[in-house]
């Protein structure tokens, strides 16, 4: 996991950082040491360097613990594929010494890990998020991502592990206004956990009931052919959509089926995102 987006981090600010960018017109006032005189000799004018900051980074994981990350008809649940990526991501994190932490939410908070370095962190980090019991069953962003938004003060690289299924009564992401402060501010990267039965029904014929993980309503639904067909195309749109999102907001996604192994897929991720 070493040189890619994790450990010294080039910042987007520039200022007086070890990595030179390039140079820039010398204003009055400004330190005459920063001048470079090889360049300012060969112009009319004098010229200064212009570095990047160098910033220490965080990782932090926005954890979604609601009811429907029970959910699977895998051999594990979303919610402990998603301790198992945190693992990945929190002990990469600290190989390169990055703060690490977590906010773990349902429609509360249910645990708050603030970023600490060190591998006994980690460790007790994921010992709590393995043994935490959410306390709620609901889906609420906006609480979560106000919140988060309070508890960062550094440049961080924020993973959001959830399915990101929702209460249709509630926002939807792209009326949250903090998550693009957020996205702004930081570098963010969600992570979609899917089962397939959430994008494909089962074969056979007959009735199938769905229940609400989150508010206990129930639906039941034909399993013919044509049902098959509309059902498939509404899971593609909404993915297609939730993908489209992330891209507006210049977030690059990844979509984990719990069902098949999570590690290629998530370096492939990183391998994207490499630092050129």
């Amino acid at each position: 996991m070493r040189s890619l987006r994790f450990g010294q981090n080039r910042s987007q600010s520039r200022g007086c950082g070890y990595e030179f960018d390039s140079h820039r017109k010398y204003e009055i006032g400004e330190d005459s040491r920063r001048i470079d005189w090889n360049v300012s000799a060969r112009m009319p004018e004098l010229y200064v360097k212009r570095h990047f900051e160098e910033r220490e980074m965080t990782v932090f994981l926005l954890i979604d613990l609601s009811r429907s990350m029970d959910f699977s008809t895998a051999a594990h649940s979303k919610s402990l594929r998603v301790v198992q990526v945190a693992a990945n991501l929190g002990f990469s994190a600290v190989s390169d010494d990055c703060h690490f932490g977590f906010l773990a939410f349902s429609d509360r908070v249910e645990a708050f890990e603030p970023p600490r370095k060190g591998r006994g962190h980690v460790w007790r980090a994921l010992q709590r998020l393995y043994d935490l019991k959410p306390i709620r069953s609901g889906t609420d962003w906006g609480m979560a991502l106000r919140f988060l938004r309070s508890q960062l003060s550094r440049a961080s690289v924020v993973f959001l592990l959830s399915d990101f299924i929702t209460d249709p009564e509630a926002a939807h992401l792209d009326d949250l206004p903090d998550l693009k402060v957020l996205a702004r501010k930081h570098d963010v990267i969600p992570i979609v956990f899917e089962d397939r039965l959430e994008t494909n029904l089962p074969a056979g014929r007959g009735l199938l009931r769905f229940r609400s993980a989150e508010r206990r309503l129930e639906m039941v639904l034909s399993l013919s052919p044509s049902r098959k067909k509309t059902f498939e195309v509404l899971m593609a749109q909404r993915k297609s959509k939730l993908r489209d999102f992330f891209y507006r907001l210049g977030m690059e996604c990844l979509f984990l089926d719990v069902a098949e192994p999570f590690f290629d897929p998530l370096m492939m991720l990183f391998e994207r995102r490499r630092k050129v």
